[in-house]
């Protein structure tokens, strides 16, 4: 597989992620800490209110810039996917979804580096990642459409418990949106429901096939040496040693500081020996760091004296003072067997397994539907634009 074709998957992973977060309510923290425009600005898509409105919830939304949005989504099919028919009703949920997603990413980049996230470059072929973003959202609301149909000439549907979890999902997401984002998107309580249960649906007959395709984490963790992932779990107290200059050059303290802060330690280290915890010493002294620290073996992730003396440790063991470029430390062992960062990998890996398998069974399956984008209308979505926009 080619580092482009790669790049999608992965992307397509993460797309995927984000729409079961979305539907498992677990991009709380990504949708608070986005934050949002409270009245219209440049670059919005067509379909956008027409008049200002505030940041209120979703409760707040004009009712008549809901419907008109609404009326006009429903009666606008986004693709036609053999002979079903993708209104942008269902397509809207989606694309809001990759918005935040996206918007989470064009904040931090416009933050910290003044870029902007959704005009920078993806890939060789020169595409942009709005462009990349949108290419795929369409690709995933194509995919969902057949993977509901699939499921529909199974058999297969929700259950009472599953309508029930889906329910009490669209009322968290409701209160995630905003009286814009409601107005914009068109969203209301029925479509919201419609929307995500058929999403919910096509989700369950994707796990259905990828259960199928035989691809286990017993399997993947055979390719993956776990020895290769050695890691150690540790909680340190530290004093440092260095201080910036006027122009922000890290520096070392005189001798002396040094010889005192090591002595410091040393008497924390006799009290930590009778039992008294970090925190409490911590608590005590201001000047006193108290943090925890995993690292693999190898890596930079600590100091290499800090890597040195806690790899010597057994669990529960306290060593110190260890003298640092930067500091001095007191480690305590907490786990010498860590697989935070195996286990990540393993299950990293899987879905990167499953994905590729499952979109290996999928194009075949695609082949048997004819696909007709609405030029049109998808021709005035822009992506991080359209329902959910950055201040």
């Amino acid at each position: 597989m080619g580092n482009t074709e790669k790049k999608k998957v992965e992307l397509r992973v993460k797309q995927r992620k984000a729409v079961a977060f979305l539907l498992l309510c677990c991009m709380l923290v990504s949708l608070a800490a986005c934050k949002k425009k409270t009245s219209e600005g440049e670059g919005k898509a067509t379909g956008s209110p027409t008049k200002q409105v505030t940041a209120n919830g979703f409760a707040d939304a004009n009712p008549e810039l809901v419907a008109a949005q609404a009326k006009k989504n429903r009666e606008t099919v986004a693709v036609t996917v053999g002979d079903m028919e993708i209104s942008m009703e269902k397509a809207m949920l989606l694309i809001y979804t990759m918005e935040v997603q996206g918007n989470s990413y064009a904040d931090y980049y416009e933050s910290q580096y003044g870029t902007d996230y959704w005009e920078m470059v993806y890939d060789e072929e020169g595409r942009t990642v709005r462009e990349v973003f949108k290419e795929d959202t369409m690709e995933t609301i194509i995919q969902y459409a057949i993977l509901n149909a699939c499921a529909l000439e199974s058999g297969m549907g929700l259950t009472e418990a599953e309508h029930q979890e889906n329910n009490a999902l669209v009322e968290k997401m409701k209160k995630l949106l905003t009286a814009e984002e409601a107005e914009r998107g068109g969203f209301t309580t029925e479509n919201l429901r419609e929307t995500s249960a058929w999403m919910m649906l096509a989700e369950k007959y994707y796990k259905q096939m990828t259960d199928n395709l035989g691809i286990t984490k017993e399997s993947v963790r055979e390719t993956i040496n776990k020895e290769d992932y050695k890691e150690y779990d540790t909680e340190y107290l530290y004093l440092s040693t260095t201080y910036y200059d006027e122009e922000y050059n890290v520096c070392q303290e005189s001798d002396e500081v040094k010889k005192e802060k090591k002595a410091s330690m040393l008497e924390y280290f006799e009290q930590v020996e009778d039992g008294v915890l970090f925190e409490k010493l911590a608590a005590v002294d201001d000047s006193l760091v108290h943090n925890r620290r995993t690292f693999l073996v190898g890596s930079e992730q600590a100091e290499p004296e800090y890597m040195e003396a806690a790899m010597k440790l057994a669990e529960g063991e306290v060593c110190g003072p260890v003298q640092t470029e930067y500091g001095v430390y007191l480690i305590r062992m907490i786990d010498d067997a860590c697989t935070k960062t195996y286990e990540a990998t393993v299950e990293a890996e899987y879905e990167l397994k499953c994905s590729e398998a499952f979109q290996a069974a999928y194009e075949v399956l695609r082949e048997k539907y004819e696909v007709k984008i609405n030029e049109e209308a998808w021709g005035e979505i822009l992506l991080g634009a359209t329902v959910s926009i950055l201040e």
